[in-house]
């Protein structure tokens, strides 16, 4: 065989693996990692994805275990592994198998929250694209019960903001309804779940009600571009904002956590909203935003100075992914780029890393999991390092980029 045809058997072979978007941003420079450290990011994102595989196939706190699964996706895409697209097939049947008759989850941990349970359901919209056309039904069917159902039990505020969620479960009914406006279903759920459902229904309906919900999230916004973390059962009290206490709390317990959560509403939104001027106006409201992370940046490349294990800390890897959207698709200012370098130069030192909370390290080094069902920084840590190596990757939904 010639050298063209090799590599039109290399480019096939690709192709069904699924792995071609990966190689084609590769023969490019990528922004976001450079030099050795393309080659240690890789590294640690294998790592991360063997120990997944192998410590955390099965994982009952939903959110967490989505995005382990959808880590894998990506992982697939990126290393063609075929046992990373299997784990997380077989963890969407266990969420498939999960679902309560009244179109929610268990959480895994006691209250049922729509933020999680968006965070979840990503794993449903980035395997659709690799699973046959039965679960691809499933898929469907499953969140069409859970946005049907969320609309039905009047979760949904005038304004646009989402609901909290339930307080507990009795077997598979529902307990007291926490109708408080909260910004992350609103983000997760709102913004992301209700633009996939527009996306693959092309009802209108969907589009408007994920539009309102990120409307609200950003009309929240301070003019320096701190998004409160509004949580009304936690003392996080919209309504409540001029109590200096309240406040505090609102801006400043769950700040870089909050943008890394509401980002992946927005770009979800943004890349498949189907809407020109939706677009353009959300491309220009986030960037006080997008300002506020970058000059908020710690020295050492990460976000938030609540310690390693603060809810804050954990959750801010995917600040990533969210000013790796920025880059790619609303304004190539190389100060975004330099920001995300900066926490991929930081994460991928070991040394780094184990302080950060990261179990890996080649899943045998004998790390304990001492985090119960909230090892978040794991989990949101591999979707972040997934999308440093293959842009876009994490939020890549059935069909092709909308640019």
């Amino acid at each position: 065989m010639g050298c063209v045809g090799r590599w039109i058997a290399v480019c096939a072979v690709a192709l069904c693996m699924g792995i071609l978007p990966s190689l084609a941003r590769a023969q490019g420079p990528n922004p976001f990692c450079t030099g050795h450290h393309c080659a240690r990011t890789r590294e640690l994102l294998k790592d991360l994805c063997d120990f997944i595989v192998k410590e955390k196939a099965t994982y009952p706190t939903i959110y967490i275990g989505g995005y382990y699964m959808r880590t894998l996706v990506a992982g697939y895409e990126i290393f063609g592994n075929r046992q990373y697209l299997d784990t997380a097939v077989a963890y969407g049947d266990y969420l498939l198998a999960h679902q309560m008759p009244n179109g929610f989850w268990k959480t895994g941990y006691g209250p049922v929250y729509m933020a999680d349970t968006g965070s979840a359901l990503g794993l449903f919209v980035v395997l659709y694209d690799h699973v046959d056309a039965k679960r691809q039904q499933a898929y469907l069917n499953a969140i069409q019960h859970y946005v049907t159902s969320i609309q039905q039990d009047g979760m949904i505020h005038p304004w646009g903001a989402f609901g909290t969620g339930w307080h507990a479960t009795q077997g598979d009914t529902l307990e007291k309804p926490i109708y408080d406006q909260y910004t992350l279903s609103s983000a997760l759920t709102g913004g992301e779940i209700f633009t996939w459902m527009y996306h693959e229904t092309g009802k209108n309906e969907y589009r408007e009600i994920a539009y309102h919900a990120l409307q609200w999230v950003l009309s929240t916004m301070r003019p320096d571009g701190d998004i409160p973390h509004i949580l009304a059962m936690e003392g996080y009290d919209w309504d409540r904002r001029n109590d200096p206490k309240v406040a505090d709390g609102l801006w400043n317990s769950h700040t870089y956590g909050t943008s890394a959560y509401v980002g992946e509403g927005i770009l979800s939104f943004d890349l498949y909203c189907g809407d020109p001027a939706w677009q353009r106006w959300i491309e220009k409201a986030v960037k006080p935003n997008i300002e506020f992370l970058l000059r908020n940046q710690l020295p050492d490349g990460t976000w938030s100075k609540l310690g390693r294990t603060s809810w804050d800390r954990t959750r801010s890897p995917g600040i990533a992914d969210y000013l790796i959207w920025y880059y790619d698709h609303v304004d190539r200012d190389a100060r975004v780029a330099t920001a995300v370098q900066r926490f991929d130069a930081y994460i991928v030192n070991p040394e780094n890393g184990r302080a950060f909370g990261l179990l890996n390290d080649g899943a045998g080094n004998g790390a304990k999991d001492t985090s119960g069902p909230f090892n978040t920084a794991t989990a949101l840590t591999g979707r972040a390092l997934a999308d440093i190596l293959s842009p876009g990757v994490d939020a890549r939904w059935q069909g092709a980029d909308r640019r």
